[in-house]
Formats: C-alpha cells, structure tokens, sequence
C-alpha cells in the first residue's frame, strides 16, 4: 500500500562531514571558475597569445623585459598577430596573454583538485568501486581537456588565426563532462533516498533525459556559434533580416555542412532549438508541478530548474540584440548559465532516480 504524498517527508542531505563530497564538488567549482576564464579568453581574442605548449614550464610567466621581448616576438610570427594585430603594443599583447596564461594556470589546477585527492582517498581505502572509476575517469578526462585545449590553439597557429570551431565543441564538452561526471558522484554521495512517497512514473525521468540531451546539443550549437562568430549575422529576433527563415540559409554544398558550418544556418538552428528547449522545459516543470508524485526535492530542483531557463532564454536574446556592444560579457554569463542549467537537470535526474517507494 502506498503512502498518500506528505508535506513533511522529504529528502535531506546527510549532515555527516565527507570528504569526498567536499573533493568533487571542488572540482565542479574548479570547472565553473575555468569556464568563466576560457570564455573570457575567447571572447577577447586571447587564446592565440601563447603560441607553445609547456605543460610544466608553462607555469611560470615571464620575468623580466628580455623574457617578454622573446614572448612578444614569437606572437609576432602568428598569424593573428600578422593578420588581426598587427602593431600591437608591448602591454596590450600582456593584457591578452593574461587570460590565456590564466587559463592554462586554471586547467592544471583542476588536474590537481581532481588527482590529489582521488589519489588520497584511493590510498586510504575510502572510494568503492564505483568511485575509483569514476576518480579515474575523472583525471583522465583533465587530461584529455588539456590536450584538446592544445589541439584547439594549435588549429589557429597555422594559417586562418581562428581556431576550428570543433576543436572548441570538443574543448567546451569535455569541460561539461569533467563537471557532470564530478556532480554527479557528488549527488550520490550527498542525497538519501526519499521515503515516504510514491515513486514518479518513469516518463518524469526520460522526459528529464531527453531535454538534457537537447540542451547538450544545444550547448555544442552555441560553442559553434562563438567559434565562427555566427552571432554577428542576425541581431534581431525572432525574425533575422526581416524573416523568419531567410532564403540564405540551408544552401551550401554539401547540404549536411549547412548543419555545421554554415554561419546563418548555425545560428538559425541555435536561435530556434534554444527557444524549443525553454518552451519544452517550462511544459515539463509546468505539468510535473502539479503531480502529486513527485518528492518536495524534486519540486524545489523543478522550480530553479524552471527559473534557470527563463534567464537563460533572456540572456540568449539579449545576447543576440547586443553583442556588439558587450561581446565579452553577455556570452560569458551566457555560457555560465548554460552550467547552472545542466547541473539543475543531471540533479533533477538523479534525484527521479532515488525515489522510493516506502509500502
């Protein structure tokens, strides 16, 4: 026999002090702090500034003004200096070589927040199976991050000072992997399962998990945008030149290339999935809200959940109307909020997942 739901049973985190918590939601912040940073770095066109990979040497600045002499004249023979900067003075290539400096610092410092302590509680027998693999998953995707963050920069040393756009796809991604595999260890070790309830049927779930799929998709579409500055095309909305779907698009050759590398077409389907996804996402919380089978937990991941997207729609749009006047921060909190987002759904999921039934 089930249980008629109860204001006052709901789920509670465990007061008790763990340590493996404290350790992966470090690494969730370490990655919310590096995205913030790598935005910025992109957006202020600082990524090319350091034209070598030294994964250890690379730790320390230059000193002195003969070691930033030699950092100045090896961006001199990069293509974005020859062809984007050229004439730059000594402090302004400093002022973008900070960023990517920063960013680099940051990613060892994730690489270290996720390694230290896995190998600690590794030693001291404190992880079970399932966290020795997602701890070593977890480093190994750092270290893949790292390397796709190289491999990206390197794609615009070349000849076009721009970086592929799907070496940033790939570069963004693994950033919000590293994030919802730490999150979501953190959220198993965090959460009891709910009694007391009736468990939601398992359409609650999947309708979780396929909104979550859309908006990664919906991420890897943005992380495109930004790499071919597709969001410099149109700057109004809903329409783009005066239509809603203009002529223009879907008309390269090959037709799949439309889908991801054709600017317009690019935009036109980030504009439009962004805006399905919030529709989709408010139906959801919408109608899940007024069940009586769902846990007061869920409810409260259900309502920021709805709250969340509503800002992030805004930003998009404000983004759009505005970017030539905020290219940098627009974009970044654009990009933040895209975490916020994926992190109110990987819990929502979860916690669909925990319910129990008490009988």
């Amino acid at each position: 026999m089930t249980v008629k739901p109860s204001v006052e049973s709901h789920v509670k985190p465990s007061s008790t002090f763990d340590g493996r918590v404290w350790w992966l939601r470090g690494v969730c912040l370490s990655v919310m702090i590096i995205l913030v940073v790598g935005g910025i770095t992109r957006l202020t066109g600082s990524g090319l500034s350091m034209v070598d990979w030294r994964p250890v040497s690379g730790i320390l600045p230059p000193i002195g003004e003969a070691a930033w002499a030699m950092e100045f004249a090896q961006y001199k023979e990069s293509p974005q200096y020859k062809l984007v900067n050229q004439g730059m003075s000594l402090g302004e290539f400093q002022y973008i070589f900070f960023w990517e400096y920063l960013h680099r610092v940051l990613g060892r410092v994730v690489g270290l927040v996720c390694l230290i302590p896995y190998l600690w509680f590794l030693l001291r027998g404190k992880l079970d199976r399932g966290l020795k693999l997602k701890g070593g998953l977890l480093v190994l995707l750092v270290g893949a991050q790292g390397f796709m963050g190289w491999y990206m920069v390197k794609s615009g040393l070349v000849k076009d000072p721009e970086v592929s756009h799907f070496r940033l796809a790939a570069h963004l991604s693994l950033a919000f992997a590293i994030f919802g595999l730490a999150w979501w260890a953190s959220l198993r070790l965090s959460q009891r399962a709910e009694t007391g309830r009736v468990t939601p049927p398992p359409c609650y779930r999947n309708w979780a998990v396929v909104l979550l799929a859309v908006l990664c998709l919906q991420i890897i579409y943005g992380a495109f945008t930004s790499g071919m500055k597709a969001g410099y095309g149109f700057n109004t909305y809903p329409l783009m030149g005066g239509e809603l779907m203009p002529q223009a698009l879907f008309s390269a050759t090959p037709y799949w290339t439309n889908f991801v590398s054709d600017k317009f077409t690019v935009q036109f389907i980030h504009r439009w999935l962004g805006t399905c996804l919030a529709l989709g996402t408010l139906f959801f919380c919408w109608y899940t809200k007024k069940s009586e089978k769902i846990n007061l937990y869920v409810s409260k991941w259900t309502k920021r959940l709805s709250g969340l997207v509503v800002i992030q729609f805004l930003l998009g749009v404000c983004t759009l109307l505005w970017i030539k006047d905020y290219p940098v921060i627009l974009p970044s909190i654009h990009q933040f909020m895209a975490l916020l987002l994926f992190a109110s759904l990987l819990a929502l999921i979860h916690q669909y997942g925990e319910t129990r039934i008490k009988e």
